[in-house]
């Protein structure tokens, strides 16, 4: 599938991820915060979570065996201060990789300013389909 070489799908197109970087053990990404605020008008802190997630998820495909598939297991996320700037930018660099697992760990920037750091655990497993 497409999508997983180039780290997109629908969810991602939907809330308006754009990639800036995008290699083998590093991604760096932007979402807009319009469109994805919570009811005060602040970045919904579940974007945050997303974009851990996926960036993390899209530097896994590019480690895991052919005959394996990523799957997610251990997702944290830390809210440090509000997204002030019209995008955010998230930075994922890979920590520790195996071949049973990776670990992701990525930071999310208003401007220069960190706004939430977290990490992803991701299995390699055989598919279930």
């Amino acid at each position: 599938m497409k999508h997983l070489d180039l780290g997109g799908g629908p969810a991602a197109e939907k809330l308006g991820i754009h990639y800036l970087s995008y290699e083998k053990d590093r991604a760096e990404a932007t979402l807009p915060v319009e469109g994805n605020t919570q009811p005060y008008g602040l970045l919904h802190g579940g974007m945050n979570g997303f974009l851990v997630e996926h960036i993390a998820s899209s530097l896994a495909m590019r480690h895991c065996p052919e005959d394996l598939v990523p799957v997610g297991t251990d997702l944290h996320v830390s809210h440090v201060s509000p997204a002030t700037a019209d995008e955010v930018r998230a930075v994922g660099e890979v920590v520790s990789v195996s071949k049973g697992s990776i670990w992701v760990r990525v930071e999310i920037f208003s401007g220069v300013r960190l706004t939430a750091f977290g990490s992803l655990t991701v299995r390699f497993v055989k598919p279930r389909i």
